[in-house]
């Protein structure tokens, strides 16, 4: 917690130093990183059958994204990403099981930038939302005497509201911090253990800005 405050003091300092920068009519790159809702979930256990040990979700989010200013308080985005949402592995008289299921996320959505005093400032507070589909895919494979696989994918409909602050590092790079809650509807099946993977999301992007942008 002391080391992310840290942390957010620093882009803090180097934002401010940096003066005003217009974003109007440009565009950004970047890399997104945080934590989706799930819990860790290690599990061992030991039968007659053999040894099952399994991981649940970590949490863990990645992704990549594009973004561009309509305004100077409005852009548009779209960002793809995703998550582990489960790895299981089962060794037994007969073989060795392996599981793995993932969940991916791809969304079309908006920022708003709601403090008109900020637009010439480093420092900026947005809200977002965002709508996409999600695309879950889940992996079986079966070692004994053969080798056999299994996949199988489900798609549902989701979206994300929530909001954050852009650090506006130099003319080139932004930093971001924001939270979210992501919904979405079931999948018809299980992945990775569950049909819905909705809930909190928190991210930290980091971004290259280019583009002329506008004159003003």
């Amino acid at each position: 917690m002391k080391v992310t405050i840290s942390l957010l003091s620093v882009v803090l300092l180097l934002s401010t130093s940096t003066g005003a920068q217009s974003l109007e009519k440009r565009h950004q790159v970047g890399l997104r990183a945080g934590a989706w809702n799930q819990v860790t979930n290690v599990r061992a256990e030991v039968s007659a059958d053999g040894v099952t040990t399994s991981v649940g979700s970590t949490g863990a989010f990645g992704g990549v994204f594009y973004g561009h200013w309509l305004k100077e308080n409005l852009a548009l985005d779209i960002s793809v990403g995703g998550m582990v949402a489960d790895i299981e592995t089962e060794v037994s008289t007969i073989g060795v099981t392996s599981k793995t299921g993932y969940v991916g996320q791809i969304l079309l959505g908006a920022r708003y930038y709601f403090l008109e005093s900020t637009l010439s400032s480093s420092v900026r507070p947005f809200g977002k939302a965002g709508v996409g589909p999600l695309i879950g895919s889940q992996n079986e494979t079966r070692v004994g005497t053969t080798v056999t696989t299994e996949e199988r994918s489900e798609m549902a409909f989701g979206g994300q509201v929530g909001g954050g602050v852009d650090f506006i590092l130099s003319r080139r790079f932004a930093l971001a911090t924001a939270v979210g809650y992501n919904f979405m509807t079931d999948f018809s099946e299980s992945i990775g253990g569950s049909t819905n993977y909705s809930g909190p999301e928190f991210t930290i992007s980091f971004s290259y800005v280019f583009g002329r942008g506008s004159s003003r």
